[in-house]
């Protein structure tokens, strides 16, 4: 009885604003709203809710910060590498032309620069908390064409801290303050997108070696060119801590990489162009051994929705191959 109750009252309900709608022409002769009709009902009048309610649906997650806007890739970047330059705490660490490297293999993309760059007394105070976060470290941007509007993206402290477990409030807000400064945009829009804060400490492949970090360095960057690898950057974190006048154990990165693949795989996403090239990072732990961290090709894909499981696979083999032979 309780259900055709109900059923009843929903089928009432749904015959007057039915009858409702259909009255609201007759009624605009007299100067009668279709709000007057939904008061009349009990519903009142205001739609402000109804609205807000669509937006927030219409609003994504994503797992970096976004931002458009209305200049050339070419003047975006060079204003946010003026902004960096600037700022006296600031380093460059490389420069990627993404869409450049992709002619010199014959391959046509959407115009794609990437900066890393970073404060070292910064980035230290992170790696003292979670060392495995040098492996991001120090910080990108990615300014891209993304089928004529011109866009950036980058992590900001926040999904670094969440990613790797860290609790630095004050850090944290001083960060995401300086990075949305240097990226400004001169569009003023509604945030379409919420950040999706990952927590996939799960996913960073590690490997003990029993050899020094010295020693591994040494052997991967050998490996490296003999594989016939371009090394675009090698981050000694610890000798950047040391020169702040900070202690940190041997921590180095390895950004690397061959643009046959990454592309290929940018031509499927613009966005991986954050997380390219491919990067080994060897540190020494707490108990004094070698580790030897970095992401497979398979979490990158996911976090770019792109299925392409053959060029995946090659970015895994070669990150297997290398790390492997830096092992003993």
């Amino acid at each position: 009885m309780k259900i055709i109750f109900n059923y009843f009252i929903l089928l009432c309900a749904s015959s007057i604003l039915l009858f409702s709608s259909c009255n609201d022409t007759k009624k605009a002769d007299t100067g009668t709203s279709s709000s007057d009709s939904l008061q009349s009902i009990g519903l009142g009048t205001d739609t402000t809710t109804m609205i807000l309610d669509e937006t927030e649906m219409a609003v994504s997650q994503m797992p970096f910060v976004q931002k458009n806007y209305s200049k050339s890739v070419d003047e975006v970047y060079t204003s946010i590498k003026s902004a960096i330059e600037a700022n006296k705490n600031l380093k460059i660490s490389a420069e990627i032309n993404h869409s450049e490297a992709a002619k010199g293999v014959e391959i046509e993309i959407l115009e794609s620069r990437l900066i890393i760059f970073g404060n070292p007394k910064a980035g230290t105070g992170l790696m003292q908390q979670n060392q495995a976060v040098a492996i991001d470290l120090p910080m990108k941007m990615l300014v891209y064409d993304d089928n004529g509007t011109t866009k950036v993206i980058y992590n900001n402290a926040s999904i670094l801290m969440n990613r790797y477990e860290i609790m630095l409030p004050k850090l944290e807000e001083k960060m995401n303050a300086l990075l949305d400064k240097i990226s400004i945009s001169d569009i003023e829009e509604p945030q379409l997108h919420k950040l999706q804060l990952e927590s996939n400490l799960a996913d960073l492949q590690t490997k003990e070696s029993s050899i020094a970090v010295d020693k591994a360095s040494e052997k991967l960057e050998k490996l490296l060119k003999e594989k016939e690898f371009k090394l675009i950057a090698k981050v000694e974190h610890d000798k950047a801590a040391k020169n702040a006048g900070l202690e940190l154990r041997p921590t180095r990165l390895f950004i690397f990489g061959k643009p046959q693949v990454g592309s290929q795989l940018m031509k499927l996403n613009s966005t991986i162009g954050l997380d390219l090239p491919m990067k080994i990072l060897i540190w020494e732990d707490e108990n004094g051994k070698t580790q030897v961290s970095y992401f497979k090709g398979s979490f990158l894909a996911n976090r770019h929705v792109i299925e392409n499981e053959e060029l995946t696979a090659k970015i895994d083999g070669v990150l297997d191959m290398l790390s492997n032979d830096i092992l003993k």
